[in-house]
């Protein structure tokens, strides 16, 4: 039962007070609102209320029938609080705020609810009453202090942020699906890319602490301060998870988070490339102008086939050796060694990322490679840099809680629209993260290695749309700097020129290397059970095409992690160099061919003439070094080691240069009879 000291307490707030009736609405004479009621009246009144325009006061109503929203009323300015009995305890539901020079607050979510049936969260009453407290109890005052003065904006940021966070907890995953980190994650990267002039860091981090004890995620209570660190992401140009992401992760709207951009300037924009400070339109560059611009360098990290600020492919068929091959130029590019004719001057960092290989498999390939960097004898002169690279595979994901290993870097949109519209992203900012990560330690940026396309990514290979959002990720990534390489498969057929997917993937890349397992015919033997020989050829070669680099060559790796390269010859021409390395001349080597001791991959023999070509083949190609004899067939004169050494009919003979003879011009009659000395 209220007392007159408690009318004479809500007089002093400056309350115009009136009884309120059983439906909540005044009482009133001659069918109009009272404004001048006795103690009397109101003493015995069952409900009370006061006028808002003629108490100088408005108030925030909470109606969310949820009881969310009530939830984070502890975070509001401290004013005149009351409200009910709710699920048995009392909770606020009013906030009352004196009227100031900035007037009345105006505020309702959702803007065309009528009621909480209709879902309204909050809405402000100021040209009608408020029903404050009843004698029965149902109606009590919770806070019984002096209605405040607050800033107008404050309190419409605290009301919108509350009702983002409402609508956020309505499609939050539950407690026990374990799915709450990535939630999070795109949450505080919303959150975090509000205007910080707007919505200071101290604020959002109230309220997603408040939001983690509602949703009684004690965990993300310690982790608190995940704004600051997305801001801080933020300023140092790393991506950063936006509204966009929430909204796809929550598979909702959340339309409260509109109401967050009422001020100017609320957002930093989703884009990376759009800042703050961005001028206004792109700049006019003329000619002149152009040729007196310092540009960022590209220079050579392998020469000539990787550059800096490049995006490049490795793709192969089935046993062509792509993780072996591309494994090595990692470890090669870290150590600043040479690797099969290409120069690498300086020691770039670089990143292996093998997402299908079994971590102890992939350390037996890295270790075969690794031979070559070693000396059994003097360990301390091992050239191998181990502190430049670095590998992450699906065994260090699953140790260290990754529960589901790699997220894609690439997703087809037949996997929903949810999916389609994300592309991988997280993925890809994980990627990203890494790099950054090894730039942080070694004051370089890293080139990157993502082995393989078909497991990092779950697109439909051959539709360009699903290809779009990596590539140009990659292409975003190398104007900041980073290069890399996608390892992939070549396509199906083996007919069509390119990897697996869409033709448009070469378009956009500066190098595209193809490596094919050899056919028998081209297999040569190799001493050890464990070698590697295929051919590479290149698709794209931007910056060195038409060079003697882009000819189709066979490269080999045996066991003890040694890799060659040489032209690209069949089996038959290896066997001869082969008996040439064992130190036998010509003339025996043709001598085996008549015996028919020389025979192909199909067990045929080889005839001498044939032989004789391909010996003469390996002579040009300087594969074979030959002893030449010093005298002409036809006048016995020396011939000239200086001399061109290139006779214009038979391409290896040496002219004589007393009579210009050449030993492709002796009698047919005495061919069968020619020995190396003829040469």
């Amino acid at each position: 039962m209220r007392s007159i000291d408690d009318l004479e307490r809500y007089k002093k707030y400056g309350f115009v007070l009136t009884p309120v009736k059983q439906d909540k609405k005044p009482v009133t004479k001659d069918g109009k609102w009272h404004y001048d009621w006795s103690d009397e009246d109101l003493l015995i009144a069952d409900q009370l209320g006061f006028y808002h325009k003629q108490s100088n006061v408005f108030t925030l109503d909470f109606d969310d029938k949820t009881y969310m929203a009530h939830r984070f009323i502890c975070l509001f300015p401290q004013t005149f609080k009351d409200g009910k009995h709710i699920d048995e305890f009392i909770g606020t539901t009013h906030l009352t705020y004196k009227v100031n020079g900035q007037g009345s607050l105006d505020f309702k979510y959702p803007p065309k609810a009528k009621g909480k049936e209709d879902g309204l969260l909050i809405e402000t009453l100021k040209s009608t009453h408020t029903l404050f407290t009843s004698n029965d109890g149902s109606r009590v005052v919770t806070n019984p202090t002096q209605p405040q003065e607050v800033d107008l904006e404050l309190l419409k940021k605290y009301c919108s942020l509350t009702c983002f966070m409402v609508e956020v907890s309505r499609n939050f995953p539950p407690a026990n699906v374990g799915a709450r980190d990535e939630a999070h994650l795109r949450l505080t990267g919303a959150l975090a890319r509000l205007n910080e002039k707007v919505y200071p860091t101290d604020l959002l981090n109230k309220f997603h602490e408040r939001f983690c004890h509602v949703i009684k995620d004690t965990k993300e209570i310690k982790n608190r301060m995940k704004i600051d660190r997305q801001r801080a992401a933020l300023a140092n140009g790393k991506k950063v998870y936006g509204i966009t992401d929430l909204r796809e992760h929550l598979d909702s709207e959340l339309e409260a988070y509109n109401l967050l951009f009422d001020t100017s300037d609320a957002e930093v924009p989703e884009q990376e490339q759009m800042h703050e400070t961005d001028p206004k339109e792109y700049p006019l560059i003329s000619g002149l102008e152009f040729d007196t611009i310092e540009y960022p360098k590209v220079d050579y990290i392998l020469n000539p086939i990787f550059t800096t600020r490049s995006f490049n492919q490795i793709y192969g068929y089935y046993e062509s050796g792509k993780t072996v091959f591309g494994l090595a130029l990692s470890i090669a590019m870290a150590s600043g060694q040479e690797f099969l004719g290409w120069s690498c001057d300086n020691s770039v960092p670089t990143l292996y990322v093998e997402s299908e290989l079994p971590a102890q498999l992939f350390k037996n390939v890295r270790s075969s490679i690794l031979t070559q960097y070693y000396d059994v004898n003097n360990p301390e002169n091992s050239t191998y840099r181990g502190d430049r690279h670095f590998t992450l595979t699906q065994d260090d994901l699953t140790n260290n809680g990754f529960k589901y290993g790699f997220n894609p870097i690439a997703v087809a949109k037949e996997h929903g629209k949810k999916a389609a519209e994300d592309y991988g992203r997280r993925g890809r900012e994980f990627i990203e993260q890494m790099l950054y990560k090894i730039e942080e330690r070694t004051g370089q940026k890293p080139f990157y290695f993502l082995d393989n396309m078909s497991r990092l990514a779950t697109i439909d290979e051959n539709k360009a749309p699903d290809w779009h959002p990596f590539i140009n990720w990659g292409i975003d990534m190398k104007n900041k700097g980073y290069s890399g390489c996608f390892v992939h498969h070549a396509n199906k057929g083996g007919n069509n020129k390119g990897s697996s997917g869409s033709s448009f993937i070469g378009r956009l890349l500066d190098t595209s290397i193809a490596l094919r397992k050899l056919d028998n015919e081209y297999r040569f033997n190799m001493a050890g059970n464990k070698n590697l020989q295929s051919s590479i050829e290149f698709d794209k070669s931007r910056g060195f095409g038409g060079s003697h680099w882009t000819k189709k060559r066979i490269i080999t790796m045996n066991e003890d992690g040694e890799w060659k390269h040489y032209p690209y010859l069949k089996q038959i021409s290896f066997e001869i160099l082969r008996l040439h390395e064992q130190g036998l001349t010509q003339s025996e080597i043709r001598e085996m061919s008549k015996n028919k001791e020389i025979k192909d991959e199909q067990g045929i023999a080889v005839p001498t003439s044939t032989v004789d070509r391909l010996y003469r083949d390996l002579v040009q190609l300087q594969l074979i070094k030959k002893n030449r004899k010093t005298h002409c067939w036809d006048c016995k004169e020396k011939i000239s080691t200086d001399a061109d050494g290139s006779c214009s009919k038979c391409k290896t003979g040496i002219p004589c240069t007393n009579c210009g003879s050449c030993i492709c011009e002796k009698p047919k009659k005495d061919k069968e009879t020619l020995d190396e000395d003829d040469y």
